[in-house]
Protein backbone atom coordinates (compact mmCIF):
# COMPACT_ATOMS: atom_id res chain seq x y z
CA UNK A 1 0.00 0.00 0.00
CA UNK A 2 1.28 3.43 -0.90
CA UNK A 3 0.71 7.11 -0.33
CA UNK A 4 -2.35 7.34 -2.57
CA UNK A 5 -4.06 4.36 -0.87
CA UNK A 6 -3.45 5.87 2.55
CA UNK A 7 -4.70 9.27 1.45
CA UNK A 8 -7.86 7.70 -0.01
CA UNK A 9 -8.62 5.88 3.25
CA UNK A 10 -7.98 8.98 5.33
CA UNK A 11 -10.23 11.05 3.11
CA UNK A 12 -12.99 8.47 3.22
CA UNK A 13 -13.31 8.57 7.01
CA UNK A 14 -11.86 11.96 7.95
CA UNK A 15 -13.66 13.55 10.91
CA UNK A 16 -15.74 16.68 11.16
CA UNK A 17 -14.52 19.08 13.87
CA UNK A 18 -17.11 21.37 15.39
CA UNK A 19 -15.59 24.04 17.58
CA UNK A 20 -17.14 26.11 20.35
CA UNK A 21 -18.00 29.71 19.59
CA UNK A 22 -15.31 31.73 21.32
CA UNK A 23 -12.41 29.40 20.37
CA UNK A 24 -9.11 31.19 19.72
CA UNK A 25 -6.92 28.50 18.13
CA UNK A 26 -7.43 26.08 15.24
CA UNK A 27 -5.38 23.30 13.57
CA UNK A 28 -2.59 24.86 11.50
CA UNK A 29 0.25 23.55 9.27
CA UNK A 30 3.30 22.60 11.32
CA UNK A 31 5.76 23.86 8.73
CA UNK A 32 4.44 27.40 9.25
CA UNK A 33 4.89 27.13 13.01
CA UNK A 34 8.39 25.65 12.74
CA UNK A 35 9.48 28.41 10.34
CA UNK A 36 8.53 31.04 12.94
CA UNK A 37 9.83 29.18 16.01
CA UNK A 38 13.13 29.40 17.80
CA UNK A 39 14.84 26.28 19.15
CA UNK A 40 15.99 26.24 22.76
CA UNK A 41 18.17 23.84 24.72
CA UNK A 42 17.58 23.42 28.44
CA UNK A 43 20.50 22.56 30.71
CA UNK A 44 19.64 21.29 34.23
CA UNK A 45 19.70 24.18 36.68
CA UNK A 46 20.37 26.80 34.00
CA UNK A 47 18.29 29.10 31.83
CA UNK A 48 17.43 27.74 28.34
CA UNK A 49 19.87 28.70 25.61
CA UNK A 50 18.69 29.52 22.11
CA UNK A 51 20.40 27.35 19.49
CA UNK A 52 18.34 28.44 16.47
CA UNK A 53 16.61 31.78 15.96
CA UNK A 54 13.12 32.15 14.43
CA UNK A 55 13.39 31.78 10.66
CA UNK A 56 16.32 29.36 10.79
CA UNK A 57 14.30 26.15 11.19
CA UNK A 58 12.54 23.99 8.61
CA UNK A 59 10.85 20.63 8.98
CA UNK A 60 13.71 18.96 7.14
CA UNK A 61 16.33 20.62 9.36
CA UNK A 62 14.48 20.05 12.62
CA UNK A 63 15.97 16.65 13.40
CA UNK A 64 19.50 17.79 12.55
CA UNK A 65 19.08 20.82 14.80
CA UNK A 66 18.22 18.48 17.68
CA UNK A 67 21.71 16.95 17.45
CA UNK A 68 22.73 13.55 18.67
CA UNK A 69 20.09 13.71 21.44
CA UNK A 70 17.34 13.81 18.74
CA UNK A 71 15.99 16.91 20.42
CA UNK A 72 15.72 15.57 23.97
CA UNK A 73 16.11 18.58 26.23
CA UNK A 74 15.15 20.90 23.36
CA UNK A 75 11.97 22.89 22.84
CA UNK A 76 10.53 25.06 20.10
CA UNK A 77 8.73 28.28 20.80
CA UNK A 78 6.92 30.60 18.44
CA UNK A 79 6.86 33.29 21.15
CA UNK A 80 10.04 35.37 21.19
CA UNK A 81 11.37 35.09 24.74
CA UNK A 82 13.30 38.37 24.40
CA UNK A 83 10.08 40.34 24.04
CA UNK A 84 7.82 41.22 26.96
CA UNK A 85 4.73 38.99 26.76
CA UNK A 86 2.79 41.29 29.08
CA UNK A 87 2.79 43.92 26.34
CA UNK A 88 0.83 41.65 24.00
CA UNK A 89 -2.90 42.03 23.54
CA UNK A 90 -5.47 40.94 20.98
CA UNK A 91 -7.16 43.81 19.12
CA UNK A 92 -10.87 43.98 19.86
CA UNK A 93 -11.76 43.45 16.19
CA UNK A 94 -9.91 40.10 16.18
CA UNK A 95 -11.24 38.69 19.42
CA UNK A 96 -13.68 35.79 19.15
CA UNK A 97 -17.17 36.13 20.66
CA UNK A 98 -17.35 35.96 24.43
CA UNK A 99 -18.25 32.52 25.78
CA UNK A 100 -20.80 32.42 28.60
CA UNK A 101 -19.19 30.09 31.12
CA UNK A 102 -20.69 27.68 33.60
CA UNK A 103 -19.65 27.63 37.25
CA UNK A 104 -17.26 24.73 37.59
CA UNK A 105 -16.83 25.20 41.34
CA UNK A 106 -20.58 25.06 41.88
CA UNK A 107 -20.59 21.60 40.30
CA UNK A 108 -18.17 19.99 42.75
CA UNK A 109 -17.97 19.57 46.49
CA UNK A 110 -15.88 21.28 49.12
CA UNK A 111 -12.91 18.91 48.92
CA UNK A 112 -12.54 19.34 45.16
CA UNK A 113 -12.71 23.13 45.58
CA UNK A 114 -9.88 22.98 48.10
CA UNK A 115 -7.74 20.97 45.65
CA UNK A 116 -8.45 23.56 42.95
CA UNK A 117 -7.33 26.35 45.28
CA UNK A 118 -4.07 24.50 46.00
CA UNK A 119 -3.44 23.99 42.29
CA UNK A 120 -3.91 27.67 41.45
CA UNK A 121 -1.72 28.72 44.37
CA UNK A 122 0.98 26.32 43.14
CA UNK A 123 1.32 28.29 39.89
CA UNK A 124 3.27 30.86 41.91
CA UNK A 125 6.01 28.31 42.59
CA UNK A 126 6.12 26.00 39.57
CA UNK A 127 6.77 26.75 35.92
CA UNK A 128 3.91 28.35 34.02
CA UNK A 129 3.61 30.17 30.74
CA UNK A 130 4.21 33.93 31.11
CA UNK A 131 1.23 36.24 31.04
CA UNK A 132 0.37 37.40 27.55
CA UNK A 133 1.66 34.21 25.91
CA UNK A 134 -1.79 33.30 24.59
CA UNK A 135 -2.18 36.73 23.01
CA UNK A 136 1.23 36.51 21.32
CA UNK A 137 0.40 33.04 20.00
CA UNK A 138 -2.93 34.29 18.70
CA UNK A 139 -1.21 37.10 16.79
CA UNK A 140 1.36 34.62 15.47
CA UNK A 141 -1.47 32.36 14.27
CA UNK A 142 -3.33 35.26 12.67
CA UNK A 143 -0.34 36.70 10.83
CA UNK A 144 1.78 33.66 9.93
CA UNK A 145 0.20 30.24 10.55
CA UNK A 146 -2.63 30.23 8.01
CA UNK A 147 -5.54 29.39 10.31
CA UNK A 148 -7.77 29.56 7.25
CA UNK A 149 -6.10 26.38 5.97
CA UNK A 150 -7.07 23.85 8.67
CA UNK A 151 -4.72 20.88 8.46
CA UNK A 152 -4.53 17.38 9.81
CA UNK A 153 -1.64 14.90 9.68
CA UNK A 154 -2.98 11.47 8.78
CA UNK A 155 -1.41 8.09 9.37
CA UNK A 156 -2.63 4.63 8.34
CA UNK A 157 -1.57 1.52 10.30
CA UNK A 158 -2.42 -2.00 9.11
CA UNK A 159 -2.51 -4.31 12.11
CA UNK A 160 -4.60 -7.39 11.28
CA UNK A 161 -7.50 -7.66 11.73
CA UNK A 162 -7.64 -3.84 11.91
CA UNK A 163 -6.82 -0.89 9.71
CA UNK A 164 -6.19 2.21 11.82
CA UNK A 165 -6.65 5.74 10.48
CA UNK A 166 -5.12 8.33 12.79
CA UNK A 167 -5.75 12.06 12.36
CA UNK A 168 -3.36 14.34 14.24
CA UNK A 169 -4.14 18.05 14.73
CA UNK A 170 -1.60 20.70 15.71
CA UNK A 171 -2.65 23.85 17.58
CA UNK A 172 -0.14 26.63 18.27
CA UNK A 173 -1.50 27.22 21.77
CA UNK A 174 -3.79 25.76 24.44
CA UNK A 175 -5.36 28.68 26.35
CA UNK A 176 -7.50 26.53 28.56
CA UNK A 177 -6.79 28.33 31.83
CA UNK A 178 -6.63 32.00 30.86
CA UNK A 179 -9.61 32.08 28.46
CA UNK A 180 -11.95 29.36 29.76
CA UNK A 181 -11.14 28.78 33.43
CA UNK A 182 -9.43 25.45 32.73
CA UNK A 183 -6.78 23.69 34.73
CA UNK A 184 -3.69 24.64 32.72
CA UNK A 185 -2.38 26.11 29.50
CA UNK A 186 0.69 25.64 27.35
CA UNK A 187 2.18 26.63 24.05
CA UNK A 188 1.47 24.10 21.26
CA UNK A 189 -1.00 21.25 21.45
CA UNK A 190 -1.31 17.90 19.65
CA UNK A 191 -4.71 16.15 19.60
CA UNK A 192 -6.08 13.25 17.59
CA UNK A 193 -9.05 11.32 16.26
CA UNK A 194 -8.57 7.62 15.42
CA UNK A 195 -10.89 5.48 13.29
CA UNK A 196 -10.65 1.66 13.32
CA UNK A 197 -11.72 -0.28 10.22
CA UNK A 198 -12.41 -3.99 9.83
CA UNK A 199 -9.54 -5.07 7.57
CA UNK A 200 -11.63 -7.81 5.97
CA UNK A 201 -14.62 -5.70 4.95
CA UNK A 202 -13.13 -2.21 5.07
CA UNK A 203 -16.10 -1.01 7.17
CA UNK A 204 -15.60 1.40 10.05
CA UNK A 205 -16.12 -0.23 13.47
CA UNK A 206 -14.80 2.06 16.23
CA UNK A 207 -13.64 5.64 16.80
CA UNK A 208 -11.53 7.32 19.49
CA UNK A 209 -11.34 11.03 20.32
CA UNK A 210 -8.66 12.67 22.45
CA UNK A 211 -10.06 12.85 25.97
CA UNK A 212 -8.96 13.73 29.50
CA UNK A 213 -8.55 10.97 32.05
CA UNK A 214 -9.98 8.26 29.78
CA UNK A 215 -8.00 5.10 29.07
CA UNK A 216 -8.43 1.71 27.44
CA UNK A 217 -12.00 0.65 26.67
CA UNK A 218 -13.42 3.99 27.82
CA UNK A 219 -11.57 5.76 25.01
CA UNK A 220 -13.50 4.20 22.13
CA UNK A 221 -17.07 4.28 20.86
CA UNK A 222 -18.72 1.82 18.49
CA UNK A 223 -19.73 3.03 15.04
CA UNK A 224 -23.43 2.48 15.87
CA UNK A 225 -23.20 4.24 19.25
CA UNK A 226 -26.19 6.59 19.65
CA UNK A 227 -23.83 9.19 21.18
CA UNK A 228 -21.82 9.34 17.95
CA UNK A 229 -22.84 11.75 15.19
CA UNK A 230 -21.91 10.73 11.63
CA UNK A 231 -21.96 12.83 8.48
CA UNK A 232 -22.94 10.76 5.45
CA UNK A 233 -22.51 7.66 7.62
CA UNK A 234 -18.70 7.80 7.29
CA UNK A 235 -17.39 10.94 8.98
CA UNK A 236 -17.50 11.06 12.81
CA UNK A 237 -18.25 14.44 14.36
CA UNK A 238 -15.93 15.51 17.17
CA UNK A 239 -17.04 18.36 19.42
CA UNK A 240 -13.81 20.19 20.28
CA UNK A 241 -13.30 21.59 23.77
CA UNK A 242 -12.74 25.35 23.88
CA UNK A 243 -9.08 26.02 24.62
CA UNK A 244 -8.37 22.43 25.67
CA UNK A 245 -9.05 20.94 22.19
CA UNK A 246 -10.12 17.62 23.72
CA UNK A 247 -12.80 15.65 21.87
CA UNK A 248 -16.37 14.92 22.99
CA UNK A 249 -19.02 12.69 21.44
CA UNK A 250 -21.96 14.78 22.62
CA UNK A 251 -22.13 18.59 22.53
CA UNK A 252 -22.27 20.33 25.88
CA UNK A 253 -20.32 21.42 28.94
CA UNK A 254 -18.31 18.69 30.69
CA UNK A 255 -17.19 18.64 34.28
CA UNK A 256 -13.74 17.06 34.32
CA UNK A 257 -11.39 16.53 37.25
CA UNK A 258 -7.67 16.16 36.70
CA UNK A 259 -5.26 14.34 39.01
CA UNK A 260 -1.69 15.41 38.17
CA UNK A 261 0.62 12.35 38.34
CA UNK A 262 2.76 13.86 41.08
CA UNK A 263 -0.27 14.75 43.21
CA UNK A 264 -2.25 11.54 42.80
CA UNK A 265 -1.30 10.29 46.28
CA UNK A 266 -2.66 13.47 47.85
CA UNK A 267 -5.79 13.42 45.69
CA UNK A 268 -6.46 9.76 46.46
CA UNK A 269 -6.15 10.51 50.19
CA UNK A 270 -8.60 13.38 49.82
CA UNK A 271 -11.00 11.12 47.91
CA UNK A 272 -10.87 8.66 50.78
CA UNK A 273 -11.52 11.41 53.34
CA UNK A 274 -14.41 12.72 51.21
CA UNK A 275 -16.32 9.52 51.93
CA UNK A 276 -16.48 10.58 55.55
CA UNK A 277 -16.32 14.36 55.38
CA UNK A 278 -18.21 15.12 52.15
CA UNK A 279 -21.41 13.07 52.21
CA UNK A 280 -23.39 15.58 50.18
CA UNK A 281 -22.41 14.01 46.88
CA UNK A 282 -21.46 10.42 46.06
CA UNK A 283 -19.96 11.73 42.84
CA UNK A 284 -17.77 14.13 44.82
CA UNK A 285 -15.59 11.22 45.93
CA UNK A 286 -14.71 10.50 42.29
CA UNK A 287 -14.53 14.16 41.31
CA UNK A 288 -11.96 15.14 43.92
CA UNK A 289 -9.13 16.57 41.88
CA UNK A 290 -8.65 19.78 39.96
CA UNK A 291 -12.12 20.58 38.60
CA UNK A 292 -12.80 22.47 35.41
CA UNK A 293 -15.51 22.74 32.79
CA UNK A 294 -14.66 21.67 29.25
CA UNK A 295 -16.84 23.61 26.80
CA UNK A 296 -17.51 21.39 23.78
CA UNK A 297 -20.69 23.00 22.50
CA UNK A 298 -20.07 22.69 18.76
CA UNK A 299 -21.79 26.00 18.05
CA UNK A 300 -18.83 27.65 16.32
CA UNK A 301 -16.61 26.98 13.31
CA UNK A 302 -17.07 23.61 11.56
CA UNK A 303 -14.38 21.92 9.45
CA UNK A 304 -14.62 18.74 7.42
CA UNK A 305 -16.79 16.94 4.85
CA UNK A 306 -20.09 18.70 4.24
CA UNK A 307 -18.99 21.75 6.26
CA UNK A 308 -18.17 25.32 5.14
CA UNK A 309 -14.43 24.54 5.33
CA UNK A 310 -12.52 21.46 4.15
CA UNK A 311 -9.43 19.81 5.60
CA UNK A 312 -5.96 20.08 4.14
CA UNK A 313 -4.64 16.50 4.61
CA UNK A 314 -0.97 15.59 4.95
CA UNK A 315 0.05 11.91 5.11
CA UNK A 316 2.72 10.92 7.64
CA UNK A 317 4.20 7.60 8.77
CA UNK A 318 7.17 6.14 10.65
CA UNK A 319 9.50 7.30 7.90
CA UNK A 320 8.46 10.96 8.06
CA UNK A 321 11.69 12.59 9.22
CA UNK A 322 10.29 15.38 11.40
CA UNK A 323 7.95 12.92 13.14
CA UNK A 324 10.59 10.22 13.69
CA UNK A 325 13.75 12.21 14.39
CA UNK A 326 12.74 15.06 16.70
CA UNK A 327 11.85 14.07 20.27
CA UNK A 328 11.87 17.55 21.78
CA UNK A 329 8.93 19.68 22.85
CA UNK A 330 6.64 21.59 20.56
CA UNK A 331 6.16 24.78 22.54
CA UNK A 332 7.88 26.54 25.41
CA UNK A 333 9.42 24.34 28.10
CA UNK A 334 8.33 25.96 31.36
CA UNK A 335 9.87 23.10 33.39
CA UNK A 336 6.57 22.73 35.20
CA UNK A 337 7.04 19.82 37.61
CA UNK A 338 3.38 18.84 37.23
CA UNK A 339 3.58 18.95 33.43
CA UNK A 340 0.38 20.88 32.79
CA UNK A 341 2.11 24.09 31.67
CA UNK A 342 4.81 22.52 29.48
CA UNK A 343 4.59 22.17 25.74
CA UNK A 344 3.91 18.63 24.44
CA UNK A 345 6.16 16.41 22.36
CA UNK A 346 5.20 15.55 18.78
CA UNK A 347 2.64 12.96 17.68
CA UNK A 348 5.07 10.04 18.02
CA UNK A 349 6.65 10.80 21.40
CA UNK A 350 5.96 11.56 25.03
CA UNK A 351 7.81 14.33 26.84
CA UNK A 352 10.46 11.90 28.12
CA UNK A 353 11.33 10.81 24.56
CA UNK A 354 9.61 7.41 24.71
CA UNK A 355 7.13 6.46 22.01
CA UNK A 356 3.46 7.08 22.76
CA UNK A 357 1.35 3.94 23.11
CA UNK A 358 -1.20 5.54 20.79
CA UNK A 359 1.49 5.58 18.11
CA UNK A 360 3.31 2.32 18.80
CA UNK A 361 0.20 0.19 19.44
CA UNK A 362 -3.00 2.05 18.58
CA UNK A 363 -5.02 -1.19 18.73
CA UNK A 364 -3.93 -2.10 22.26
CA UNK A 365 -4.10 1.54 23.38
CA UNK A 366 -7.86 1.56 22.68
CA UNK A 367 -8.43 -1.87 24.24
CA UNK A 368 -9.16 -3.50 20.87
CA UNK A 369 -6.56 -6.28 21.02
CA UNK A 370 -9.24 -8.49 22.61
CA UNK A 371 -12.06 -7.45 20.25
CA UNK A 372 -13.02 -9.36 17.08
CA UNK A 373 -14.05 -7.02 14.24
CA UNK A 374 -16.42 -9.31 12.29
CA UNK A 375 -19.01 -12.02 13.02
CA UNK A 376 -17.41 -14.71 10.82
CA UNK A 377 -14.07 -14.51 12.63
CA UNK A 378 -15.85 -14.48 15.97
CA UNK A 379 -17.70 -17.71 15.14
CA UNK A 380 -14.41 -19.39 14.22
CA UNK A 381 -12.83 -18.30 17.50
CA UNK A 382 -15.88 -19.45 19.47
CA UNK A 383 -15.52 -22.90 17.89
CA UNK A 384 -11.86 -23.01 18.90
CA UNK A 385 -12.69 -22.02 22.47
CA UNK A 386 -15.61 -24.51 22.62
CA UNK A 387 -13.34 -27.39 21.64
CA UNK A 388 -10.72 -26.21 24.12
CA UNK A 389 -13.36 -26.14 26.89
CA UNK A 390 -14.55 -29.66 26.02
CA UNK A 391 -10.98 -30.97 26.15
CA UNK A 392 -10.35 -29.28 29.47
CA UNK A 393 -13.61 -30.60 30.97
CA UNK A 394 -12.63 -34.17 30.02
CA UNK A 395 -9.23 -33.62 31.62
CA UNK A 396 -10.85 -32.21 34.77
CA UNK A 397 -13.20 -35.19 35.02
CA UNK A 398 -10.20 -37.51 35.07
CA UNK A 399 -8.38 -35.40 37.67
CA UNK A 400 -11.48 -35.12 39.88
CA UNK A 401 -12.13 -38.86 39.74
CA UNK A 402 -8.51 -39.69 40.58
CA UNK A 403 -8.35 -37.22 43.46
CA UNK A 404 -11.65 -38.39 44.94
CA UNK A 405 -10.42 -41.97 44.83
CA UNK A 406 -7.17 -40.95 46.51
CA UNK A 407 -9.04 -39.11 49.28
CA UNK A 408 -11.40 -42.02 50.04
CA UNK A 409 -8.51 -44.49 50.12
CA UNK A 410 -6.48 -42.22 52.44
CA UNK A 411 -9.38 -41.80 54.90
CA UNK A 412 -10.84 -45.33 54.75
CA UNK A 413 -10.97 -47.07 58.15
CA UNK A 414 -9.59 -44.09 60.11
CA UNK A 415 -11.45 -42.03 62.75
CA UNK A 416 -12.61 -38.60 61.54
CA UNK A 417 -10.41 -36.93 64.18
CA UNK A 418 -7.29 -38.83 63.12
CA UNK A 419 -4.34 -36.50 62.24
CA UNK A 420 -3.96 -38.31 58.89
CA UNK A 421 -7.56 -37.45 58.01
CA UNK A 422 -7.13 -33.84 59.17
CA UNK A 423 -4.08 -33.57 56.91
CA UNK A 424 -6.28 -34.24 53.87
CA UNK A 425 -7.77 -30.73 54.05
CA UNK A 426 -5.36 -29.41 51.41
CA UNK A 427 -6.37 -32.09 48.92
CA UNK A 428 -10.05 -31.39 49.66
CA UNK A 429 -9.46 -27.74 48.79
CA UNK A 430 -7.70 -28.81 45.61
CA UNK A 431 -10.70 -30.98 44.70
CA UNK A 432 -13.02 -28.02 45.35
CA UNK A 433 -10.93 -25.83 43.03
CA UNK A 434 -11.14 -28.44 40.24
CA UNK A 435 -14.92 -28.73 40.65
CA UNK A 436 -15.31 -24.92 40.57
CA UNK A 437 -13.28 -24.72 37.37
CA UNK A 438 -15.34 -27.50 35.79
CA UNK A 439 -18.59 -25.76 36.72
CA UNK A 440 -17.40 -22.49 35.22
CA UNK A 441 -16.31 -24.14 31.98
CA UNK A 442 -19.55 -26.13 31.75
CA UNK A 443 -21.57 -22.93 32.10
CA UNK A 444 -19.43 -21.25 29.45
CA UNK A 445 -19.82 -24.24 27.13
CA UNK A 446 -23.59 -24.17 27.61
CA UNK A 447 -23.74 -20.50 26.66
CA UNK A 448 -21.62 -20.83 23.55
CA UNK A 449 -23.38 -23.95 22.24
CA UNK A 450 -27.01 -23.07 22.94
CA UNK A 451 -27.13 -19.29 22.67
CA UNK A 452 -27.00 -17.39 19.39
CA UNK A 453 -24.70 -14.48 18.59
CA UNK A 454 -24.34 -12.11 21.54
CA UNK A 455 -25.89 -8.71 20.85
CA UNK A 456 -24.32 -6.14 23.15
CA UNK A 457 -25.35 -2.56 23.74
CA UNK A 458 -22.89 -0.03 22.26
CA UNK A 459 -22.03 1.08 25.80
CA UNK A 460 -21.50 -2.41 27.23
CA UNK A 461 -17.69 -2.05 27.18
CA UNK A 462 -17.65 1.31 28.98
CA UNK A 463 -16.71 1.67 32.63
CA UNK A 464 -17.38 5.40 32.49
CA UNK A 465 -19.59 7.13 29.93
CA UNK A 466 -18.59 10.76 29.54
CA UNK A 467 -21.70 12.94 29.23
CA UNK A 468 -22.32 16.70 29.55
CA UNK A 469 -23.26 18.02 32.95
CA UNK A 470 -26.67 19.45 33.70
CA UNK A 471 -26.67 23.21 33.69
CA UNK A 472 -27.74 25.04 36.86
CA UNK A 473 -30.17 27.77 35.85
CA UNK A 474 -32.36 30.34 37.52
CA UNK A 475 -32.01 31.72 41.02
CA UNK A 476 -30.88 28.40 42.53
CA UNK A 477 -28.14 28.02 39.94
CA UNK A 478 -26.83 31.55 40.56
CA UNK A 479 -27.02 31.08 44.33
CA UNK A 480 -25.10 27.82 44.10
CA UNK A 481 -22.42 29.49 41.97
CA UNK A 482 -21.90 32.35 44.44
CA UNK A 483 -21.94 29.94 47.37
CA UNK A 484 -19.10 27.98 45.73
CA UNK A 485 -17.12 31.22 45.43
CA UNK A 486 -17.47 32.43 49.03
CA UNK A 487 -17.93 29.23 51.05
CA UNK A 488 -14.43 27.76 50.72
CA UNK A 489 -12.52 30.78 52.15
CA UNK A 490 -15.15 31.22 54.87
CA UNK A 491 -14.91 27.57 55.94
CA UNK A 492 -11.10 27.74 55.94
CA UNK A 493 -11.17 30.93 58.02
CA UNK A 494 -13.64 29.49 60.53
CA UNK A 495 -11.67 26.25 60.83
CA UNK A 496 -8.45 28.18 61.36
CA UNK A 497 -10.09 30.31 64.06
CA UNK A 498 -11.43 27.26 65.88
CA UNK A 499 -8.08 25.43 65.82
CA UNK A 500 -5.94 28.46 66.57
CA UNK A 501 -3.69 27.96 69.64
CA UNK A 502 -3.73 31.72 70.21
CA UNK A 503 -6.06 33.03 72.93
CA UNK A 504 -8.20 34.95 70.47
CA UNK A 505 -11.74 36.05 71.14
CA UNK A 506 -14.64 34.64 69.23
CA UNK A 507 -13.55 30.98 68.93
CA UNK A 508 -16.99 29.86 70.05
CA UNK A 509 -18.58 32.10 67.44
CA UNK A 510 -16.22 30.72 64.79
CA UNK A 511 -17.18 27.20 65.80
CA UNK A 512 -20.86 27.97 65.42
CA UNK A 513 -20.18 29.65 62.08
CA UNK A 514 -18.27 26.56 60.90
CA UNK A 515 -21.21 24.31 61.80
CA UNK A 516 -23.60 26.64 59.99
CA UNK A 517 -21.40 26.80 56.87
CA UNK A 518 -21.04 23.01 56.69
CA UNK A 519 -24.79 22.61 57.18
CA UNK A 520 -25.51 25.04 54.35
CA UNK A 521 -23.01 23.17 52.17
CA UNK A 522 -24.92 19.97 52.81
CA UNK A 523 -28.24 21.72 52.15
CA UNK A 524 -26.95 23.07 48.83
CA UNK A 525 -25.82 19.56 47.87
CA UNK A 526 -29.17 18.07 48.88
CA UNK A 527 -27.67 15.96 51.70
CA UNK A 528 -28.52 17.98 54.78
CA UNK A 529 -29.40 14.99 56.99
CA UNK A 530 -26.16 13.22 56.08
CA UNK A 531 -24.14 16.32 56.99
CA UNK A 532 -26.09 16.82 60.21
CA UNK A 533 -25.44 13.22 61.17
CA UNK A 534 -21.69 13.62 60.69
CA UNK A 535 -21.62 16.89 62.59
CA UNK A 536 -23.44 15.26 65.49
CA UNK A 537 -21.00 12.36 65.42
CA UNK A 538 -18.09 14.79 65.50
CA UNK A 539 -19.63 16.68 68.41
CA UNK A 540 -20.29 13.38 70.17
CA UNK A 541 -16.66 12.35 69.74
CA UNK A 542 -15.47 15.66 71.19
CA UNK A 543 -17.89 15.34 74.09
CA UNK A 544 -16.69 11.81 74.83
CA UNK A 545 -13.12 13.07 74.93
CA UNK A 546 -14.15 15.87 77.25
CA UNK A 547 -16.02 13.49 79.56
CA UNK A 548 -13.10 11.08 79.66
CA UNK A 549 -10.85 13.98 80.48
CA UNK A 550 -12.91 15.06 83.47
CA UNK A 551 -14.86 12.05 84.72
CA UNK A 552 -15.22 8.63 83.11
CA UNK A 553 -18.34 7.70 85.07
CA UNK A 554 -20.64 9.41 82.61
CA UNK A 555 -19.31 7.61 79.54
CA UNK A 556 -21.76 4.71 79.66
CA UNK A 557 -24.76 6.99 80.13
CA UNK A 558 -23.64 9.31 77.38
CA UNK A 559 -23.00 6.39 75.03
CA UNK A 560 -26.60 5.21 75.39
CA UNK A 561 -27.92 8.74 74.87
CA UNK A 562 -25.74 9.18 71.76
CA UNK A 563 -26.78 5.77 70.41
CA UNK A 564 -30.45 6.67 70.87
CA UNK A 565 -29.97 9.94 68.98
CA UNK A 566 -28.00 8.20 66.23
CA UNK A 567 -30.69 5.54 65.76
CA UNK A 568 -33.36 8.25 65.62
CA UNK A 569 -31.48 10.15 62.89
CA UNK A 570 -30.88 7.01 60.84
CA UNK A 571 -34.55 6.04 61.10
CA UNK A 572 -35.71 9.54 60.11
CA UNK A 573 -33.33 9.56 57.16
CA UNK A 574 -34.60 6.17 56.02
CA UNK A 575 -38.22 7.24 56.42
CA UNK A 576 -37.71 10.37 54.30
CA UNK A 577 -36.41 8.25 51.42
CA UNK A 578 -39.66 6.29 51.00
Amino acid sequence: MGYEDDLRLLREYEPVSRFTEGEYFFPVPVERYVSRAGLWRAEPGERPVQVAAPGELTLDALAAAGGAELGLGYSMSGIDADEKPLAAHIPLRDRPPHLARSSRLASVGLTARLVDTLNRFSLLFRGSVPGGSAARSFLLQRDHLEPGRPTYYGRVVRDEPWIVCQYWFFYSFNNWRSAFGGVNEHEADWEQVTVYLDAASGAAAWVVFSAHEETGDDLRRRWDDPDLTLVDGRHPVVFVGAGSHSGAYLPGDYLITVRPPRLRGLVNALRWSARLLAPWSAEDQRSVGIPYVDYARGDGRAVGPGQPEAWNPVVIDDETAWVRDFRGLWGRDTRDRLGGERGPAGPRYRRDGTVRQAWADPVGWAGLAKVVPDAATERQLVEIRTQRDRDRIEELDREISALRHELTVAAAGLPAADPEVRALLGQEQQLLGLRMERTRLADELHRTTTAGPVSQHPHAHLMHRRVPMEASTGFLGRARSWWAVISTPLILWALGAVLSPLPIAGQETAGILLLVLLSVEGLVRGKFLAVLLRLLLACAALLVLAVLWYDGRYVVTFTFFAAALLVLLVNVREATRR
